[in-house]
């Protein structure tokens, strides 16, 4: 039997060589190929074949049966490509990716299909994993539902959870959250003792920050603690100048694995040349939510987020001018360039720090949306492009795994989880994001905690069928009742797992260490590792890479905005 591409697109969604709008940007995924196998698809339903001696294998060993199947997702993943594959779920972990059903029936079964196993129609869908947001300040537990609605199943806070009492409370109120969560503690000392004391409380990495101070003696400190604990280290750097410039910065880093925030420099740093931190091979930089793409109000919103936040005052002059000299428009305008050539390498919130947590996802699509449009103009024209493009494909696959990196990936591996979490490679945690193509990166369909359904956009409960409306984002099973902390994990500091903080809490979480921190660097990541000798004009931050100007005009309109958001 024969089927037309569109008809079996109608009933089992794209296959190989179809190409894939994401949402109303411009960009579109290829299928690069199909694992679900024709005419053996796997569907539940009545008259359909998830059932005995068809998909099903009746005599699938405990061991090998699965607990829950995706089937017929389109697979967006950095490290797997775009991939027609089903999904299999065993024990809250990703069991496999490929070709699901019963050996009897079908040939080279991946993934076996048993009497107990859940099955997740997942045709039409396309399936990512949960994104990390990796600057995430903890001000209002009001975050959480905001930041799990937008596809984040794992925070790493922004450093400022000390003293250990808060971090113990802290810890506490998570314990019923689907979240994974990190704990980054302030270094603000070059005295061992209290970091120590906060490592040994529950911190997975340590942040530096100007309003602590971040002089180089803390500076280099803090990175031989990290050194001796294998933590990640975060920097936001010195504004004020009153303890060095951006070149003393770099020296007491000497080569040490660092994770810079906000490089831009409008959430804080060295003024106006932070950006120019991209030099530093070592130095994995970030961008957070306010700046990217950059618009036409970037710079003008920044003004009143710096004062709130920094504890300034409208009415004062001198703060107003100590705000306005950290918003140079011009390093707004080389921010999304730097990204599109791969030097920046991870976007993430600053929630409520100057940003917004339900953001982070959407933001790194209107900017690559933004990216793939500036390369079309002179400006954007002639500068390497990462990675390999495929000669002749009329697809964005480079572009989207590039992009998807910098949420996923990227942050997983500089902050030493990347077997729990980043990816859907098997083994690793069943965080899943399953989208339909026309709401991907604005309005997830249903978000998957450790295999199991935590969030999404839930129909009436009085309705007859599932789905009915009104629909509205909201709790699910894996969010209910004490089933969060047993497929939820805390990512910690080995010093806290040998002083059995686990235990003393009386957590049912999941506490694991975090892993191989000190020795990443950008050349080492995954899709964004490349390094800018920038110049930064001292007078109005324009950047320049190679002598040539770098910049992108500000967007007048962005995609998945007002057609996605109404209410």
């Amino acid at each position: 039997m024969r089927t037309s591409r569109q008809e079996y697109a109608l009933r089992f969604g794209p296959t190989a060589g179809d190409r894939i709008r994401l949402g109303d940007t411009d960009l579109r995924v290829r299928v690069e190929r199909d694992d679900v196998g024709y005419g053996d698809e796997p569907v539940w339903g009545y008259a359909k074949n998830f059932r005995s001696r068809q998909a099903q294998f009746d005599r699938a060993p405990a061991d090998s049966e699965l607990d829950m199947l995706i089937a017929g997702v389109v697979v967006i993943d950095p490290f797997l490509g775009v991939v027609k594959a089903s999904i299999g779920i065993k024990d809250g972990r990703i069991a496999g990716i490929g070709r699901a059903g019963s050996p009897d029936v079908t040939a080279g079964v991946d993934l076996t299909i048993g009497p107990s196993t859940w099955p997740v129609n997942g045709y039409g869908l396309i399936a990512t994993t949960g994104a990390i947001d990796s600057h995430v300040h903890l001000l209002t537990p009001r975050l959480i539902p905001v930041a799990l609605a937008s596809g984040v199943t794992t925070l790493i806070t922004a450093g400022f959870e000390e003293p250990p009492y808060a971090m113990d409370k802290t810890l506490r109120a998570f314990e019923f959250l689907p979240v994974n969560l990190g704990l980054q503690a302030s270094a603000r000392t070059g005295l061992p003792g209290p970091v120590e004391r906060v490592l040994a409380a529950g911190a997975c990495g340590l942040k530096i920050h100007e309003d602590w101070g971040a002089y180089p003696e803390i500076i280099d400190a803090t990175l031989g603690l990290a050194d001796a604990h294998d933590v990640t280290v975060c920097l936001h750097t010195d504004g004020l100048h009153e303890s060095c410039e951006l070149d003393d910065t770099i020296a007491a880093i000497g080569g040490r694995a660092v994770h810079a925030y906000h490089v831009e420099g409008a959430g804080g740093g060295h003024v106006p040349d932070l950006i120019g931190i991209t030099r530093a091979p070592s130095v994995v930089c970030s961008s957070t939510t306010p700046t990217v793409p950059y618009g036409l109000a970037t710079a003008a919103e920044h003004l009143d987020m710096i004062l709130m936040v920094h504890g300034g005052s409208a009415a004062s002059p001198d703060d107003v001018a100590a705000a306005l000299d950290r918003i140079h428009p011009a390093t707004m305008a080389a921010e999304g360039p730097l990204h599109d050539l791969g030097a920046i390498s991870i976007l993430n919130s600053d929630s409520q720090g100057m940003g917004r947590i339900g953001e982070t996802v959407r933001r790194t699509w209107q900017l690559a949306h933004h990216m793939k449009r500036w390369r079309e103009t002179p400006a954007g024209s002639g500068w390497p492009v990462p990675g390999a493009d495929p000669a002749g494909q009329p697809d964005d696959n480079r572009r989207v795994l590039q992009y998807l990196a910098k949420y996923t990936a990227e942050p997983a591996r500089v902050h030493g989880i990347e077997e729990e979490v980043g990816s859907l490679r098997p083994g690793r945690l069943a965080d899943i994001v399953l989208w339909r193509p026309a709401l991907f990166g604005v309005r997830p369909e249903l978000v998957l905690k450790g295999g199991w359904f935590a969030w999404g956009a839930l129909g009436s409960g009085n309705a007859t069928v599932e789905g009915a409306e009104p629909r509205r984002y909201g709790a699910h099973w894996a969010a209910t009742g004490t089933a969060a902390p047993a497929l939820c994990t805390t990512f910690v500091s080995q010093a806290a797992i040998d002083a059995g903080l686990r235990r003393q809490l009386g957590s049912s979480r999941q506490f694991l260490a975090v892993r191989g921190t000190r020795s990443v660097r950008r050349d080492g990541l995954v899709a964004n590792t490349a390094t800018a000798a920038v110049e930064v004009d001292p007078a109005d931050g324009t950047v320049a890479l190679g002598g040539r100007v770098l910049r992108a005009e500000p967007v007048r309109e962005v995609p998945l905005n007002r057609r996605y958001l109404l209410g």
